[in-house]
């Protein structure tokens, strides 16, 4: 029976971007800027990258290829929320998750609450599907690097399990693009070698593995060997929370601190149902211009009350009435969360929700989904 599952998302921005937008799957769409804008692509459905489109193209050239194609900014902030929620979504079906980036998770098999592995996978794929508008492919074996490649064999959707002890049969006799993490440098090295398979890279001495790749052989080495390189860092709780409402108009100040208020009284039954308190709160706040504005308050005790919550959400959401065109919706965002709850102090946040936002007056995002996000674009405009 298989060890490990990887489910991979590999068209999350697009996805993202698509569902916020609003777009139907046949209308070509490209993030990174406006059509006559001077930067780059981002990210490009499959319809745009069938005609020619490509990560890191200049947004003009992408234009020319996909004329009929919608053009987004793309912005972090939707990414994080989504994330937040994929998050807190796969965890319905096991306890421990290792986040591997925005758009990859590694889930082990000991981790699954009930039934077997390959249903809950099954189970997984369709909730992210129907909830979230997210496309995901699954991967199942003994180890983290023969998953993950069975995951991008089968994506942008699809699920496929590497019989037991099979691993290294499996990945053989697969070009050697399919390797996790090797660049193509090193792949066009190991090619003038007559290694062109990721068998053929398992066979090389670790002397050979070391001339023909250079930095960061053994890793590559190993996972051609369906070794594990890596020890998973698989985490029990989320990375953080978050809940949204919508807001009708026309609206006032005192409708988006009630929604604040609303969505943290939700916030505060979540985090007692899985045992965790918050360490910061976030109030996001979005613009008919789908524009974000933030701020965040690191909280003086670890909290999960409504006592505690609410006042700061009210705070937080008070001073963001300031700025900007009224707000159509409102996010919170619980993060640093832990099974920790707050030491005794003398002092209640609750009863001072003002004085902590003035100490606290700086304009801050939560930044664990946000840096994992600009890691993962990062990565695909370098692989591109």
């Amino acid at each position: 029976m298989a060890t490990l599952l990887t489910l991979l998302l590999p068209d999350f921005v697009v996805d993202v971007e698509r569902r916020w937008e609003g777009l139907p799957a046949d209308v070509p769409l490209i993030v990174g800027g406006s059509a006559e804008g001077p930067g780059q692509v981002v990210a490009a459905c499959r319809v745009a990258r069938a005609a020619g489109v490509r990560p890191g193209q200049p947004l003009r050239e992408a234009a020319r290829l996909a004329p009929g194609a919608r053009f987004v900014p793309g912005i972090l902030d939707r990414y994080a929320e989504t994330a937040s929620m994929l998050d807190e979504l796969v965890r319905r079906w096991c306890a421990e998750v290792d986040w591997v980036s925005i758009d990859r998770a590694v889930i082990p098999a000991s981790a699954i609450k009930a039934g077997a592995l390959a249903a809950a996978a099954d189970a997984m794929q369709r909730a992210i599907r129907d909830d979230l508008g997210l496309s995901t492919a699954a991967g199942l074996a003994d180890t983290e690097v023969a998953a993950a490649v069975a995951a991008s064999l089968v994506a942008p959707s699809g699920l496929l399990q590497v019989l037991p002890g099979y691993d290294q049969r499996f990945l053989a006799p697969l070009d050697m693009r399919w390797l996790p993490g090797l660049s193509g440098a090193a792949r066009e090295r190991l090619a003038e070698q007559g290694v062109d398979t990721i068998g053929a890279l398992a066979a090389l001495a670790p002397p050979e593995a070391e001339a023909a790749i250079g930095s960061g052989w053994a890793a590559a080495w190993r996972m051609a060997r369906a070794e594990e390189p890596r020890a998973l860092a698989s985490t029990a709780l989320p990375r953080s929370l978050t809940r949204a409402i919508a807001l009708g108009s026309p609206v006032g100040s005192e409708d988006v601190q009630l929604a604040a208020e609303h969505l943290a009284d939700q916030m505060a039954q979540r985090l007692i149902q899985i045992g965790a308190f918050a360490h910061a709160l976030t109030v996001r706040v979005m613009g008919a211009d789908q524009r974000f504005r933030g701020r965040t308050l690191t909280l003086r005790e670890a909290a999960r009350q409504r006592t505690d919550l609410a006042p700061a959400a009210r705070a937080l959401a008070a001073r963001l009435w300031k700025y900007g065109d009224p707000p159509v919706r409102v996010s919170l965002v619980a993060t640093g969360l832990s099974a920790d709850g707050p030491q005794l102090s003398l002092f209640d946040l609750a009863s001072e929700p003002a004085a902590a936002l003035r100490r606290h007056d700086g304009l801050r995002t939560t930044r664990s989904f946000r840096a994992l996000a600009k890691g993962s674009l990062a990565r695909r405009t370098r692989a591109s």
